[in-house]
């Protein structure tokens, strides 16, 4: 669930409120499919219920492992330019998704 949350932002740099993530459904189901080693749509729907949810626990939570990831990988200061941050009401971050014809990359903003 942590790398469909983390593309679903790459594939928004202006930022998407945890209110307004459900309104993005299809685009999760889509990244879901494509990130996740099940087939099961009643799984899939589950995860993505739990969420996008009205209490927002699990979204803060997947959040909070990403930023943990990254901090535990590149120690904080490489680390910021990959953290998903709340800015006024909108998570965004600052790392833009590059595509390739073979591979995908996620690089930093300049400093």
């Amino acid at each position: 669930m942590e790398r469909t949350l983390y593309r679903l932002f790459l594939a928004h740099p202006e930022g998407i409120s945890a209110d307004d993530l459900v309104l993005h459904w299809k685009e999760l189901c889509d990244i879901y499919a494509r990130e996740s080693c099940f087939d099961d749509p009643d799984i899939r729907d589950a995860k993505l219920e739990s969420l996008c949810g009205e209490s927002k626990k699990v979204f803060y939570s997947t959040v909070s492992r990403i930023k943990k990831k990254f901090i535990d990988k590149l120690g904080l200061w490489w680390a910021e330019a990959y953290i998903i941050k709340n800015e006024g009401g909108v998570y965004k971050v600052k790392a833009k998704l590059i595509e390739s014809e073979k591979r995908h990359f996620w690089c930093p903003p300049f400093r």
